[in-house]
């Protein structure tokens, strides 16, 4: 407790000071040597109550205690003097004195006393305690239920009445927009974040730009984005209100960087917020939507939309084919290229942004589903249905895009490995079945149904031959075994190798192995003679 001592006597005032200490050395005592200097104390410090002589100069002790009922001071006063005198009490109760004590006081009764003043002084804070905790919560009611009234009254639900009891807000029938804010906590920032303080800032903040309410939305104790929806009275969307608004709207995303990425859309001006701001509100959600695109910049007005001019089916043929080659940088590059023309700058609707994106992903998936392991399957799916569908922004989007596609990819280019591999054992047993034939890549390729091109880079990719390599090989190899074993002359061997030209297959051995045909036959018999 405070305490103030007013005596001009010093040596009654250092025993009252004295007394007090040893009584209550927690509280906190002052003195003064008059009812003038009395008052500037109680101006500077406050004290929950003083103790104060009578007859003073400058300004007695009534004379001060009149001075502080006419300029309202609350404070408790004990008047003290050497006076029994009935009249000095009368006036000093008339004037608000708390108690009257006689010099010399006693030390039981200033205990007494100092000790009521203490109990009152806990009641009275007890009683603010509750009166503020009360008005705490009849605000908060009242809050909550506007909230409800604004929100039925924005989505259109409102009843009769409710809509009625709109009536009763006058600055609803001024000029104005509507303000849709959004924002969406990164993944580590931990905790989601308070929606009163979020409430609280887009007002103060928006504010500037006019007289604001902002109303919490649904979905904000939930898990997902904060939003709120601001009304805002102003006259015209000028340019430099436009310019006022995204400077509000940069000072927002910094101040909540931190947390996530902030974001606006602003509705059509409406002449009279109690008719128009319905319209507005859902205008600015749809533009706010649209901040989808990064280089919006986290604001947008309504009327910077325009409807996209391209088809709504983009082309994903060149993803397609480039699954069936071997670089997956190809089919990243593809997929992008299709969906920024699709974009249209950042005028198609997101929605249909992912919608197309998801159904092209389900469309790889049914057509290899024979062929993709269970794991690229579920990358598939779930990006389509899941992930795709929550993603916030076109750079998310793009990203989970090619994490599904490059894990499609190595699926299908380890199957087709496998199948090639498979492919490549029967294509060299067909050469050894047909050697003696007539035999093409294009031949070859049209057997194993392929394109000669890619089927001629197969090979030659797992093999380290070209297709001519392995048919030579094969009738080469044929012909060593011809030339050591039947008694053929090297004209019917060339014959059986597939050769029409004997002086061209004599060419094509002696290139092979180092000798002609006719040289290879007589070392032959010379080993066996010498065997």
């Amino acid at each position: 407790m405070r305490i103030l001592i007013v005596d001009d006597e010093p040596r009654h005032l250092r025993g009252m000071v004295n007394l007090i200490g040893r009584l209550r050395p927690e509280d906190q005592v002052e003195v003064a040597k008059d009812g003038l200097s009395a008052m500037e104390a109680v101006k500077a410090h406050h004290p929950d109550a003083i103790l104060t002589d009578i007859r003073m100069p400058v300004m007695d002790g009534l004379e001060f205690l009149e001075r502080l009922k006419l300029e309202d001071i609350k404070t408790r006063v004990v008047m003290v003097s050497a006076y029994n005198l009935f009249e000095y009490a009368q006036k000093a109760v008339r004037h608000g004195a708390y108690d009257y004590l006689l010099k010399p006081v006693e030390i039981e009764k200033i205990a007494e006393v100092l000790r009521r003043i203490d109990l009152l002084l806990t009641a009275e804070q007890r009683q603010r305690r509750e009166e503020e905790e009360m008005q705490r919560r009849l605000k908060l009611a009242s809050s909550a239920y506007l909230n409800r009234l604004m929100l039925s009254w924005l989505n259109g639900s409102a009843s009769v009445a409710e809509l009625a009891e709109l009536n009763g807000y006058g600055w609803l029938r001024e000029s104005g927009v509507a303000v849709y804010s959004e924002l969406n906590s990164c993944q580590d920032s931990g905790e989601r974040q308070d929606s009163g303080v979020f409430i609280r800032a887009l007002e103060q903040a928006w504010s500037r730009w006019g007289e604001a309410i902002t109303i919490p939305l649904s979905g904000m104790t939930e898990v997902g984005p904060l939003a709120a929806v601001t009304l805002i009275t102003l006259e015209g969307l000028t340019g430099d209100k436009r310019e006022e608004a995204r400077s509000i709207a940069q000072s927002l995303a910094a101040d909540w960087a931190h947390t996530g990425q902030l974001t606006h859309g602003i509705g059509p001006e409406c002449r009279s917020l109690r008719e128009e701001a319905p319209r507005s509100y859902l205008a600015a959600r749809t533009a706010n939507s649209y901040n989808f695109y990064d280089f919006r910049q986290g604001l947008l007005f309504s009327d910077e939309i325009r409807s996209s001019s391209l088809e709504a089916v983009p082309d994903w043929s060149k993803v397609y084919e480039a699954l069936k080659m071997d670089d997956a940088a190809l089919v990243l590059e593809a997929c992008v290229e299709a969906l920024c023309q699709l974009a249209d700058g950042g005028h198609a609707s997101p929605m249909l942004l992912k919608e197309q994106a998801s159904l092209m992903l389900l469309q790889i998936r049914n057509e290899h589903q024979d062929i993709l392991d269970k794991r690229a399957q579920q990358k598939l799916t779930g990006t389509a249905t899941m992930l795709i569908r929550s993603c916030r922004s076109y750079r998310e989007l793009v990203a989970h895009l090619g994490q599904a596609l490059r894990e499609a990819h190595l699926a299908l280019t380890v199957s087709r490995q496998d199948q090639g591999e498979s492919m490549i054992a029967e294509c060299l047993s067909w050469i050894q079945q047909h050697r003696k034939e007539e035999l093409t890549l294009e031949r070859a390729a049209d057997h194993f149904h392929f394109n000669p091109s890619y089927f001629s880079t197969l090979i030659k990719n797992r093999t380290g031959k070209t297709f001519s390599e392995h048919v030579t090989a094969a009738r080469m190899k044929r012909a060593k075994v011809l030339l050591a074993g039947e008694p053929l002359r090297i004209y019917e061997v060339s014959l059986e190798c597939g050769f029409q030209d004997t002086k061209y297959f004599c060419r094509v051995f002696k290139k092979y192995y180092g000798m002609s045909p006719k040289a290879y036959k007589h070392a032959l018999s010379q080993r066996k003679r010498e065997a």
